[in-house]
């Protein structure tokens, strides 16, 4: 399993991305990165591409889950959508035709580890690889709470909506 997640601030136009990547349940490898995007769906399909490039050292087939829904739709089909995003999409339509692996969407509450990996990544100059010993304390937490089964509650404030 493979959660990744995109981070974009657009004020600063300052990106990161992360993902956590693990085998039932128990983390294996996580990591968090600067990115350089134009947009918040480009972050994300990068962090969705630094993820795969690190998880196909497994030699497994690989499983994505985003909370980025155009993202995984992208992935999924045959167009390359916007033309900002056409340089990354390149990249991973050829990682699908040597690799195998599915995508599928998760709501933000099943994607916590990433989000903050993701937003780790905005903070940091450089990439950083963590292994289940150096993780973050919080980001640990979140995945422990994973293996409990602790589910994680989505709000919805009407007042919002």
């Amino acid at each position: 399993m493979l959660n990744t997640d995109g981070a974009f601030f657009e004020a600063t136009n300052k990106g990161g991305g992360g993902f956590s990547s693990g085998h039932d349940e128990k983390l294996l490898v996580a990591f968090s990165t600067p990115l350089v995007a134009q947009s918040a769906l480009e972050a994300e399909l990068m962090a969705i591409h630094h993820g795969l490039e690190v998880a196909k050292a497994f030699n497994q087939p690989i499983w994505i889950e985003s909370d980025a829904e155009q993202a995984i739709k992208l992935l999924n089909g045959t167009t390359w959508g916007p033309a900002q995003v056409h340089r990354v999409m390149a990249r991973l339509h050829g990682f699908k035709r040597r690799h195998i692996f599915r995508a599928t969407f998760i709501h933000r509450e099943g994607n916590k580890a990433a989000d903050m990996l993701a937003k780790m990544g905005v903070e940091q100059d450089t990439f950083q690889h963590m292994s289940p010993q150096n993780v973050p304390r919080m980001i640990r937490a979140i995945i422990r709470m994973d293996e409990l089964g602790v589910s994680n509650l989505r709000v919805r404030d009407d007042d919002r909506e």
